[in-house]
């Protein structure tokens, strides 16, 4: 299960007084000399303040769960650190006494070539050219009569919500989506919900040794909503946010640079849905973007070339069943459970192969792939698709309470996943026992089934 939540809030601030030589807007931090540790300035605490998630400034319905900047800050900074790969990191930030105005001040142990990217990293994505434009966004939408929340849900109002929390210096790959749920804000945890829980687990499934390292999210409009009901009402992406001339925020471009961006190359991008296939089809100039179709764009006259390939939003299989399945949750439009698993397969595959080659030839890597998951997969594989299935179907009488009760599943049914709308088996007819811990993917402990149904979903 995931942490109970927490409140961020109470928390003592320290101040000392550090002499900062570093602008704002210049993307190179001033280090202190603290061997061990690395230290550095995030920028003046009223512009931070306005970034992250805030008392000062959320809605009242979520100001009570932030209460206190400096353990927010240490909150979504540890996330980052963990997900990025640093085992157990220490984060302590502070208030310091600059020449001229108040600074956030950043301290992380242990000290390696990870947490030194921070250093540099960090600073950048909240400076006045990324993470600020999103809030610049924001107030420009909130100026113009209309555009804002214009037909709020009770308890759930709009708000900027930046994604916090993920990797940021060593991710493999960035995700396209088109906005964060209120959930991930609510959570504290920007993957503290189905969405993203499930893709994880598609990742892991399909090889990745790290879920968390192909989980870097830029969100087309970065604005916490309900999660569903809003796609109609939410700000035009391309205006508010992908807006270089006007009084949006130039947010969208910059943001997938710096994220995207390593020395000499592009890490691959993933856009996920139907509305952020339609924004970045809009971003690259042509008319439609459709699932799986690959390519290669610029994110700026200077920047390398940006591999990417769009899918599936993460968690559509979560509407399917199984096509002759009786049950009320499957209604018209829920008939291509198996069908949309192997795309989402073929995408996820396609994300390790470009994270480990990202100037292979994006199209020749999606063949690759669709001829793995949906051509002629193997016997693993089609065992790997099968358990997926039985995870994900929307009615929860077809689905299994965990891997282990799918692995047995489809090992006596011949990876058939619809060869019943239940979860029963023979013991008698399992031809491959569960594997050993060694062997078994990432996320084998996490069927995500607790976000739709509760307490079911557990190994």
């Amino acid at each position: 299960m995931p942490a109970p939540r927490t409140c961020i809030h109470n928390r003592p601030v320290l101040l000392t007084v550090v002499m900062i030589a570093m602008g704002l807007g210049s993307g190179i931090p001033a280090m202190a000399d603290n061997p061990g540790a690395v230290e550095y300035d995030l920028g003046p605490e009223p512009h931070i303040r306005e970034l992250y998630p805030d008392a000062s400034w959320l809605p009242e319905a979520y100001a009570s769960d932030y209460e206190d900047l400096t353990a927010t800050i240490e909150h979504f900074t540890t996330q980052s650190l963990e997900r990025d790969g640093v085992p157990d990191p220490e984060v302590s930030v502070s208030l310091v006494e600059g020449e001229t105005d108040e600074r956030v001040r950043v301290r992380i142990q242990p000290e390696n070539a990870t947490t030194r990217r921070y250093a540099t990293v960090h600073p950048a994505f909240l400076d006045s050219e990324h993470a600020a434009q999103a809030r610049r966004g924001v107030e420009a939408c909130k100026a113009r009569e209309g555009c804002w929340d214009p037909h709020p849900q009770a308890g759930e109002p709009w708000t900027l919500f930046l994604p916090l929390g993920l990797p940021l210096a060593s991710q493999r790959t960035v995700l396209f989506l088109d906005y964060p749920p209120i959930p991930a804000l609510t959570g504290q945890d920007y993957l503290e919900n189905y969405t993203m829980c499930r893709w994880g687990r598609i990742m892991g499934a399909a090889g990745a040794e790290n879920p968390d390292a192909f989980q870097t999210i830029v969100d087309a409009r970065p604005i916490a909503a309900p999660g569903t009901g809003q796609t109609g009402y939410l700000p035009d992406p391309v205006e508010w946010f992908d807006d270089r001339t006007g009084p949006g925020g130039d947010f969208l471009r910059p943001m997938l640079r710096l994220l995207a961006t390593q020395p000499d190359e592009s890490r691959p991008v993933a856009v996920f849905g139907a509305d952020a296939r339609r924004t970045w089809a809009r971003m690259i100039g042509r008319d439609t973007v459709r699932v799986l179709d690959t390519g290669s764009t610029s994110l700026a006259p200077d920047a390398p070339a940006t591999p990417w390939i769009a899918t599936n939003h993460p968690d559509v299989t979560s509407y399917n069943c199984c096509p002759d399945n009786p049950s009320e949750k499957c209604g018209r439009g829920s008939l291509n459970l198996i069908e949309d698993e192997e795309k989402d397969f073929v995408s996820a595959c396609w994300l390790i192969a470009m994270a480990e080659d990202p100037g292979a030839s994006p199209e020749a890597v999606r063949k690759q792939c669709e001829d793995r998951w949906s051509g002629k997969p193997s016997a693993e594989d089609r065992q790997s698709l099968c358990i997926q299935v039985k995870l994900d179907t929307n009615d929860p009488e077809a689905a299994c309470d965990s891997f282990t009760e799918a692995w047995n599943y489809c090992s006596a049914h011949e990876a058939n996943a619809c060869a019943s709308h239940d979860c029963r088996y023979d013991p008698d007819d399992i031809r491959d026992p569960v594997p050993p811990p060694a062997r078994r993917p990432a996320g084998w402990d996490e069927t995500c089934n607790h976000y739709r149904w509760g307490d079911r979903g557990f190994d």
